[in-house]
């Protein structure tokens, strides 16, 4: 079953004309907030044939749907074109020569190439799928806290499934892009492994958090980066300084 979605995977990413990375992890054990567990035990209802304790939530308790189900998280890559509209270093407000946003675009073609592939792969697999993110949230959320309800961690399914390692921006880090590329999540109701990869992490680099003023992964920054998102005002809800940065240094000195 893994060739056959790898297989026609790699054959959307073709046709979308996009690098794309996949990989497989059983849901047991994945860590999610609990409101972000609970809206998958609602979203996943009656896709699992066996009942037992499957997710973990932050606070360590045992919650969640089935057994027998395998998340695959599927990424794309931006161009490298794209990465470079970004700027180099710490800016507060966009510059006048609209480069930037060529990302916000991009991100924006991403999204919903992810969400046009996790659907096809839902509907040819039997399973569910988890957009890749929610567009406009940035605006109609008053406190980042408002949005987990609504949605999964699609870095928590990305890291258990071996696509990539939690960086210290708090982002999903891989081999082949760095941090410059979007998740989607499908889940099917099929017991599939991950594959067995050696990933190194971010070791001594610092250069997410020297880059960025407002990144302190430890005191809550997902607030402050909201705020900023909607300060840019960029066609898209993004910034991605810590991206670009991070995809140099894995560019420059490798992985």
């Amino acid at each position: 079953m893994k060739k056959k979605i790898e297989g026609e995977f790699r054959l959307l990413c073709e046709q979308a004309g996009r690098q794309g990375v996949i990989g497989f992890a059983p849901i047991e054990g994945v860590r999610l907030l609990p409101v972000q567990s609970a809206y998958l035990r609602r979203k996943l209802d009656g896709l699992g044939s066996v009942l037992s304790p499957a997710l973990s939530t932050a606070e360590g308790e045992a919650e969640g749907p089935w057994s027998d189900i395998t998340a695959v998280s599927i990424g794309l890559l931006y161009h490298e074109r794209e990465i470079l509209a970004i700027p180099a270093g710490w800016v507060s407000k966009p510059p006048e020569d609209g480069h930037w946003n060529r990302y916000a675009r991009a991100y924006t073609e991403l999204n919903r190439l992810l969400n046009q592939i996790a659907t096809r792969l839902a509907e040819q697999f039997g399973g569910v799928a988890e957009q890749a993110t929610m567009e406009g949230w940035v605006e109609q959320v008053s406190h980042v806290n408002d949005y987990f309800p609504a949605c999964v961690s699609h870095r928590a399914f990305a890291e258990a499934a071996g696509v990539g390692w939690r960086g210290k921006h708090d982002l999903v880090v891989t081999p082949e892009a760095g941090p410059a590329l979007r998740f989607a999540t499908i889940f099917i109701s099929q017991s599939l492994l991950p594959d067995d990869k050696h990933l190194p992490g971010c070791g001594d680099c610092n250069a997410c958090l020297e880059v960025c003023p407002i990144l302190r992964p430890e005191d809550g920054y997902r607030e402050r980066c909201r705020r900023r998102l909607e300060a840019l005002g960029l066609e898209d809800e993004v910034c991605g300084i810590c991206v670009r940065t991070c995809w140099e240094a894995i560019s420059r000195f490798g992985p």
